[in-house]
């Protein structure tokens, strides 16, 4: 099994935390992302994600894209240490928190979009910055409701046991944090976050603690 991965990328995030989660071995391939990246648009690896984006799972003939289609591969073909509930209700609130922050926060903050704003249409940085903060505020501060509703109570967002919805919290407080967001007032979604990166899971796989992050820290 393979994995094209960047350090800097929270879909990439995303996937690490979940292989490791299930204890999957894997060989990462490193790819450059973000602004002003040409890695990602290379026809070999076009030939695998047409989209131009990580990260990219590989797995014998299979070779799956998006990160929340890879956590639902992994999850029906690797069981066990299971990343959602075994209730449909359950498994629909773990999901809900996840789209969250992946389809509601994170797509306005990548780097295409980011790119686009700022190069094409001209807006400037300050503006820019305020874009970015807003959008990651008002996701997280969806979540906090939603963690607070007191429905299930635990240690992660959903019982004791981390799940897909971790994941994707987990992933989006390292790209908010990078556009200085406002987070502090977010007890629930603090207090999980700190849980979770308790967890080598979580913490082993963060963007810190990658080889091709030139800040790499062991």
């Amino acid at each position: 099994m393979q994995l094209y991965t960047f350090f800097q990328s929270g879909s990439a995030y995303r996937a690490r935390i979940a292989l490791a989660l299930k204890g999957i071995q894997y060989e990462p391939v490193n790819v450059v992302g973000g602004r002003g990246s040409d890695d990602l648009k290379k026809q070999e690896y076009l030939d695998l994600n047409p989209s131009a984006v990580v990260p990219t799972l590989v797995d014998g003939d299979s070779v799956l894209t998006q990160s929340i289609p890879i956590m639902e591969y992994l999850e029906e073909t690797y069981p066990e240490t299971p990343i959602l509930p075994a209730d449909a209700a359950g498994r629909a609130r773990v999901r809900a928190i996840a789209q969250v922050m992946v389809s509601d926060t994170h797509p306005l903050r990548t780097a295409r979009v980011v790119e686009f704003i700022y190069e094409t249409l001209g807006l400037e940085k300050e503006d820019l910055d305020q874009w970015l903060k807003h959008w990651n505020e008002r996701g997280f501060g969806a979540v906090e409701w939603m963690l607070a509703d007191g429905r299930i109570p635990g240690d992660f967002c959903h019982g004791n046991e981390p799940t897909m919805a971790n994941i994707c919290l987990v992933a989006q407080i390292f790209v908010a944090e990078k556009f200085g967001a406002d987070l502090s007032g977010l007890a629930n979604v603090n207090r999980i976050h700190g849980t979770c990166m308790a967890h080598p899971a979580f913490r082993d796989t963060a963007p810190g603690k990658q080889p091709d992050n030139p800040d790499h820290q062991k």
